[in-house]
């Protein structure tokens, strides 16, 4: 019972968190899966000496497999390992994440994987890890 009332608790605080009026900055165009990925610079945080913390939004043409078009996801990139992990996805059922939270998870725990040189992860680092 706790922990979902800590999970609802949770995608509460990250609904007044996130920010509702987010200037999103686009950052790659995926014309094959329909998709455009974006960043909020405003949402940039430091997190120990060579981590940065940010949220990205990835929003598509259709609706995806479990009924969301859009979701915004919170992401911690080592800028020395060029790494990253996430620990929040919220849902949405429109593009750019109009709409209510359809769903959300939350994992602390996530392992860190690396992205390629030509993913948007590697263009979101670039300029999410400038000093």
């Amino acid at each position: 019972m706790k922990k979902n009332f800590f999970t609802v608790l949770l995608i509460g605080l990250f609904g007044f968190c996130a920010p509702v009026f987010a200037e999103w900055k686009l950052v790659h165009e995926d014309p094959d899966r329909h998709a455009k990925h974006f960043f909020d610079p405003a949402t940039v945080r430091q997190s120990g000496n060579h981590y940065k913390k940010v949220w990205v939004l990835s929003s598509y043409d259709e609706k995806q497999k479990g009924g969301y078009q859009s979701l915004k996801t919170f992401y911690e990139f080592d800028c020395k390992a060029d790494r990253t992990r996430s620990y929040t996805m919220l849902l949405y059922p429109e593009v750019m994440a109009k709409g209510s939270t359809i769903g959300a998870h939350h994992d602390e725990l996530k392992e860190w994987f690396e992205y390629p040189e030509s993913s948007f992860f590697k263009q979101i680092a670039e300029t999410v890890c400038k000093p």
